[in-house]
């Protein structure tokens, strides 16, 4: 097995870089290393990846490699552990995407149990939502210059107006999250995106 980070040079295709198939085993077991990074709020968990493997090019060698490796999920076990395939130029690139993926969810989890405990309340105001780890300071404020006025990082904060006619879903919570980082990294043209973050 190839460990994360140890890529060897047989597992990237050297001069194109074309994408394969990765399979990578995670574990979301231990997402926060301790309880300090636990309640701190702008702590994000972090998806372990544990394995990865470019994917066989024969159907069946493929369908073997997947039975074995899905085996060891389950030999280790542990529910923490998943397969997952992710299309990537390299296994270092496919273990990338592995971490981004989680951490993209847990974001977008914590915005959107953030907007429900105001909305499931009847609550109607504006709310700051950290961009970084969608995460609040639970305040509830008249209006958006009141809600930029309460942060200490006003700048590192997205602003809604929050009521219970105008719910949220978590697909828009990840659209907004994505649009804010990318107007914050300054990499928006003409309203899409230019980078790959």
């Amino acid at each position: 097995m190839t460990i994360t980070g140890q890529t060897s040079a047989s597992r990237v295709d050297r001069l194109g870089k074309r994408p394969a198939v990765y399979l990578v085993i995670a574990d979301d077991r231990d997402a926060y290393t301790n309880w300090a990074e636990h309640s701190r709020e702008d702590r994000l968990p972090q998806r372990r990846v544990v394995y990865v493997e470019r994917q066989a090019d024969h159907p069946v060698e493929r369908q073997a490699q997947w039975d074995e490796l899905a085996g060891s999920c389950l030999d280790a076990e542990s529910e923490s552990l998943s397969l997952l395939t992710y299309t990537a130029v390299s296994a270092g690139h496919a273990a990338h995407l592995a971490r981004r993926e989680y951490a993209v969810a847990s974001v977008v989890t914590r915005m959107d149990e953030v907007i429900n405990s105001h909305v499931e309340r009847g609550s109607r105001g504006w709310i700051a939502i950290r961009i970084a780890d969608g995460g609040s300071d639970g305040e509830l404020y008249a209006d958006y210059e009141d809600a930029w006025a309460a942060q200490l990082h006003p700048e590192r904060c997205t602003y809604l107006p929050i009521s219970p006619l105008t719910p949220w879903t978590p697909r828009m919570c990840e659209e907004h999250l994505e649009a804010m980082t990318h107007m914050r990294h300054g990499c928006m043209v003409y309203g899409a995106p230019t980078c790959r973050r």
